[in-house]
């Protein structure tokens, strides 16, 4: 008798073929597409970072947020993967990979603090929002009592979501802010799109779905996490525009 499990040793073949793979992700998208317009219809300044007229404050700190955020995620993107590793070799190569390029993308967000004027010191004692601390746990308890397919949801929610939405907010912020200070995030947007971040995150989510039980937990994954999203925007307006409006 051997013990040991847990290990990846079955390799799993993805559930669905290629064409049917390929319904469901249109599937995937559409539900996105209809949480972008619930968003843009319930989040304070959900689409500010298309505004010509930018609030400074707001913008500055939605900044300093990406920085925590990226450097948050490294250890519970990771323990994602070591939960992946145990399900699919094939998932977490690809994982891997992804989190390679991903990993210290925050020095492309200094990047763009430091042009703001943002200072080391200031970044460093600037506490990072509760909905970004709670988004770090919520991955931490999907990979310990749940499955790490939610974690890789996320991930292709936020790079579906950015094809769809950056480039508008690039041209904006060109305009608004100026290119000299946005140089890290065309860096990074040109990694997620040039790459295809988004079609990344789909072979990866069609090796850990092994029924269409998973595609109904993949949705209700991605309510989730816009909601946990929703809540950050919530905490940056009501920290930037409305204390602001208030004193």
């Amino acid at each position: 008798m051997n013990r040991v499990s847990h290990c990846g040793i079955e390799r799993p073949a993805p559930f669905y073929s290629l064409a049917d793979g390929a319904k469901v992700r249109e599937r995937l998208d559409r539900y996105l597409d209809q949480k972008m317009a619930e968003w843009a219809a319930t989040v304070p300044y959900a689409n500010h970072l298309e505004s010509k007229d930018l609030n400074s404050r707001w913008y500055r700190r939605h900044t300093i947020e990406h920085v925590w955020r990226i450097r948050l995620s490294r250890s519970a993107h990771c323990k994602a993967l070591h939960a992946i590793t145990k399900i699919s070799p094939e998932a977490a190569q690809l994982y891997a990979e992804y989190q390679a390029e991903e990993m210290n993308h925050d020095t492309l967000f200094m990047q763009d603090c430091k042009a703001l004027g943002v200072t080391q010191e200031e970044l460093l004692r600037t506490e990072p929002f509760l909905a970004t601390r709670l988004l770090q746990g919520f991955f931490y308890f999907l990979c310990e009592h749940e499955s790490p397919i939610g974690v890789v949801a996320s991930s292709y929610l936020v790079e579906y979501t950015t094809a769809k939405l950056t480039p508008r907010q690039i041209s904006a912020l060109k305009e608004s802010v100026g290119t000299d200070k946005i140089k890290g995030q065309l860096a990074h947007i040109n990694t997620d799109v040039g790459d295809d971040h988004a079609g990344e995150m789909w072979r990866i989510l069609r090796y850990l779905i092994h029924s269409e039980e998973d595609v109904e937990k993949v949705l209700r994954y991605f309510d989730d996490i816009q909601t946990i999203l929703a809540m950050y925007f919530r905490e940056l307006y009501e920290a930037t525009v409305a204390d602001k409006a208030a004193a």
